[in-house]
């Protein structure tokens, strides 16, 4: 609970002066590359919406809109110019290069799971209009990766906080069977490993030398007629 205390510490101010729009704005912004604590202030809405000071639901739509709307901003002006102005960020030409390849390739995935990624989820919209990723495409992967990362974010702090007397207690009564879980898997991670490293040093069998055929046991074998020579004179 120490975390959610110093989220609301540093969120509370803002929210209460400024309300949806705070989370709005420094969520949209960061979707462009501006370094905004935009997740702080979503996650600190979300927590005052478990208190009842905000409704859950404003802050889920409020916040998703704004990722979805500062992701596409952010690829418009990578179209446009995006390439200096992600070179002042110090990126480099060669590592830039390969941001774009990535994006060429793996792009639908990197605007899917980039948003969970602090560093990325500023930079997707600037390096996927920079890499010409097709609009569409990224439109609809954005629009999902989004969705995933507000709903994460908002449902968990939300429920995190209003339930979290029940929570604790609910782990309180589940520890021993965590730690009995835990310490079998590890017992059983290292009875394997210690199986396969004395596997591993188990002598090779020697490998059996195939005899000799000779010609007489050749005969033998594919049941040669032992008669005279064909062609010998009579």
């Amino acid at each position: 609970m120490t975390s959610v205390t110093h989220l609301l510490a540093e969120s509370t101010p803002w929210l209460q002066r400024y309300g949806y729009f705070a989370v709005a704005l420094s969520v949209m912004l960061e979707g462009t590359g501006i370094p905004l604590p935009g997740l702080t202030l979503m996650g600190g809405a979300a927590v005052l919406a478990a208190q009842g000071a905000l409704n859950v639901t404003w802050v889920w739509l409020i916040a998703w809109l704004a990722a979805t709307a500062g992701d596409n901003l952010g690829y418009w002006v990578g179209h446009a110019g995006g390439s200096r102005l992600l070179l002042r960020t110090g990126i480099g030409r060669t590592r830039l290069g390969r941001l774009r390849g990535f994006f060429r390739h793996y792009g639908v995935w990197l605007i899917l799971f980039g948003r969970f990624v602090d560093g990325t989820r500023q930079l997707n919209g600037l390096v996927a209009g920079s890499a010409r990723m097709p609009y569409r495409r990224f439109l609809a992967a954005d629009a999902i990766g989004t969705l995933g990362w507000v709903s994460l974010w908002v449902a968990g702090l939300y429920t995190l906080d209003r339930h979290a007397l029940a929570l604790h207690g609910l782990l309180v009564q589940i520890r021993p069977h965590i730690i009995a879980t835990v310490a079998t898997l590890l017992f059983l991670g290292a009875a394997v490993s210690w199986w396969i490293h004395a596997a591993a040093r188990r002598p090779q069998r020697r490998k059996t030398h195939k005899p000799v055929r000779t010609a007489s046991h050749a005969r033998a074998t594919h049941g040669c007629r032992c008669g005279k020579p064909k062609g010998e004179p009579r």
